[in-house]
């Protein structure tokens, strides 16, 4: 069992949005609503802020990033919760191997994981810094498969946005969204998922 991360396990988005907006204060930019910055969510850290501040100049993006970091460690990554039935669900597949599939920092979600004594259930993370690749490239979870020899009829990811889906379908697997995350159930819906579910005690009847 693969998952997404944030808006799939972790209800992050909006902590890491407000930590986008003081930044963007600081450093003099206009401000941006969450819609405008919610249009670069979910591709990592790097396009985040390059989409932010409007610039792909890695010396100003670094910059951005590194002042955005410091909002988002002090003030937002603890307030982060899990979104309803995480924690039920991980230990009724406690015997299943589960692991995450993200193009956050691995950091992060290491530190989000231990704040909720999550980390034990998770056999690997492979997140921005980790991965061999972002998605919607598939090879991180190809070479999971391949690592574990799991054959890709044999595993699932679940993730909350259409770029989950389209990862999870170029490396075969099966694909299961989730309607209460960043992309609505309609946007998930042409993604064409094999699965869609409201909550994620529904995965307990779907893989057993």
């Amino acid at each position: 069992m693969m998952f997404d991360f944030d808006g799939t396990l972790a209800d992050s988005i909006p902590s890491a949005i407000k930590a986008v907006q003081k930044m963007l204060v600081e450093l003099g930019y206009p401000f941006k609503t969450e819609k405008e910055i919610g249009r670069h969510v979910g591709f990592g850290e790097v396009p985040l802020i390059s989409g932010a501040i409007g610039t792909v100049d890695r010396e100003t993006v670094n910059r951005a990033m590194r002042v955005y970091f410091k909002y988002y460690l002090e003030d937002g990554i603890k307030d982060i919760g899990l979104y309803p039935h995480v924690r039920e669900m991980l230990e009724h597949f406690k015997d299943k191997k589960k692991m995450i599939i993200s193009n956050k920092k691995d950091d992060f979600i290491r530190i989000i994981l231990k704040n909720h004594n999550l980390s034990n259930y998770f056999f690997e993370i492979m997140g921005g810094d980790s991965a061999p690749c972002l998605k919607p490239d598939p090879c991180a979870l190809v070479k999971a498969l391949k690592e574990n020899e799991i054959p890709p009829g044999r595993a699932v990811f679940v993730g909350d946005m259409t770029v989950d889906i389209e990862t999870g379908k170029n490396a075969g697997v099966w694909t299961c969204g989730v309607t209460y995350g960043f992309d609505g159930r309609d946007k998930l819906v042409k993604a064409n998922p094999d699965f869609l579910i409201d909550d994620l005690l529904e995965l307990e009847k779907l893989f057993e």
